[in-house]
Parts: structure tokens; C-alpha cells; sequence
């Protein structure tokens, strides 16, 4: 699943680990719209290697992402990053599988 992340991501982005099946991607310095995009593309690469989840309904692993944004224009927001992207996830969890969910537009993909 990883090397799925990575070809998602540019190479100067920090894919890891965020707990036993949680994943963070930071993506320095890219605008949100492509954040946007990267989440897309993670979720789409996941989904097609088509592995094998027998407790999934689709019967394969898919992913839900929640995506938080910050800038260097906003940092007094900085430090609620991780709060942000975890209840994006949440969201994004509540509403379903295989989908990215952000705020910023209140979109689901």
C-alpha cells in the first residue's frame, strides 16, 4: 500500500504510519487544490491494487481520507492541523468507504 501512496505524492511529500491502520501525508508547500488532487489520486491508486479485504463489502481494501490544509499565511491554525485532519477523517468515515472528504468545499470524491 505504501509504494500506492508514494506514486500518489511528489517526492519531497512525507508519507507514514499514524496508528494500525491510519496513514498522514505531508505534503510541504503544496497549494490546496493539489492536496485535493494527491488524496484523489492515493485513494484511486489503493483501489486498484484490488487487495483482498474479506470484512470490506467491495471485498477489496479501499480508503477513506480526510484532508486538512494549512498554509504559511495561517499560523495560528498550524497547531490545529492534526485536530483538523482527524475529524475530516471522522467525517469522512461517517459518511461512508472509499471516498476523500474536505472541508474547505465540504466535497466528498
Amino acid at each position: 500500500m505504501s509504494v500506492s501512496i508514494k506514486a500518489a505524492i511528489r517526492e519531497a511529500d512525507l508519507p507514514a504510519r499514524y496508528g494500525g491502520d491510519e496513514f498522514v501525508v505531508l505534503l510541504h508547500g503544496c497549494p490546496y487544490a493539489e492536496a485535493v488532487e494527491a488524496a484523489k489520486r492515493i485513494r484511486v491508486n489503493v483501489e486498484a491494487l484490488a487487495a483482498s479485504h474479506v470484512g470490506s463489502p467491495p471485498g477489496i481494501v479501499t480508503l477513506r481520507i480526510g484532508l486538512a490544509h494549512t498554509s504559511e499565511r495561517e499560523t495560528d491554525d498550524a497547531d490545529k492541523s492534526p485536530e483538523a485532519a482527524d475529524s475530516a477523517l471522522y467525517e469522512a468515515k461517517r459518511r461512508g468507504k472509499n471516498q476523500v472528504y474536505h472541508r474547505q468545499t465540504a466535497e466528498v470524491t
